[in-house]
């Protein structure tokens, strides 16, 4: 684990430069932020912010993916969203100044470079132009999470619909049967992102089968009925 300083890695500063917080930030505001990182390097099934701790701190991956998730009580795991390189790890917490509202934590080896609170507050100031970015960054997850909130509210099978209908729509390919869709996704985090279990995410794989809106081929689906898988989504039902 490397916990050195390293302004001057060429991996850190590309992904501090395309951190959607600060992405009008001046490159000398991104030399101030690389100078302040701390750089560490970590393996899969790393703990990088525990649900209810302060906040002390924020991320930014490097290298890897993480996830950000809830742990039930029932030891049911509800994530919220998957990051990548350049996505900001627990940034909302910190500047709220309270605690992490969630567990997150890698899926691969990662490299993040982590940030104290005040160096964003202080970027903030200097170019308010990266205070609007902040904004309508925390305004879309608001957004994100309404929609997360709204997902869970559905049933399995809806769940499961809701996730068809928008992931046909955004890389569906045309056939001589429907929409093909790969599900973007090991089935097993996908019950995780659905908040389910695997058990209960293939008994709604078989619902959506027996009503005719999906075949499923593996990771391969051909989605039937669009406007059926938009309808069960939507938590509505029509007449």
């Amino acid at each position: 684990m490397n916990t050195e300083n390293a302004p001057a890695r060429p991996d850190v500063r590309v992904a501090l430069r395309e951190c959607r917080l600060w992405r009008r930030a001046s490159d000398a505001a991104i030399d101030a932020l690389a100078a302040a990182a701390r750089v560490e390097e970590v393996p899969r099934g790393t703990t990088l912010a525990t649900e209810g701790e302060p906040a002390e701190h924020f991320g930014v991956l490097v290298t890897g993916k993480a996830r950000v998730f809830h742990l039930g009580a029932d030891g049911r795991r509800i994530t919220f969203e998957t990051l990548g390189a350049a996505d900001p790890v627990a940034a909302v917490a910190a500047l709220a100044g309270g605690r992490y509202p969630a567990h997150a934590e890698t899926v691969t080896p990662a490299t993040v470079v982590w940030l104290p609170r005040e160096a964003l507050f202080a970027l903030m100031e200097t170019e308010p132009a990266v205070a609007r970015d902040v904004v309508t960054d925390l305004a879309n997850r608001v957004v994100n999470f309404t929609s997360v909130v709204q997902t869970l509210a559905l049933d399995v099978p809806a769940r499961l619909a809701r996730y068809l209908f928008q992931r046909a729509l955004a890389v569906g390919t045309p056939s001589a049967h429907g929409l093909e869709v790969d599900l973007g996704m090991p089935k097993s985090e996908l019950a995780a992102a659905l908040g389910t279990v695997p058990e209960t995410l293939s008994r709604a794989f078989a619902t959506l089968r027996e009503d005719a809106l999906v075949e499923v081929h593996g990771q391969r689906i051909t989605v039937l009925d669009v406007r059926g898988l938009a309808t069960l989504g939507s938590g509505y039902s029509e007449g």
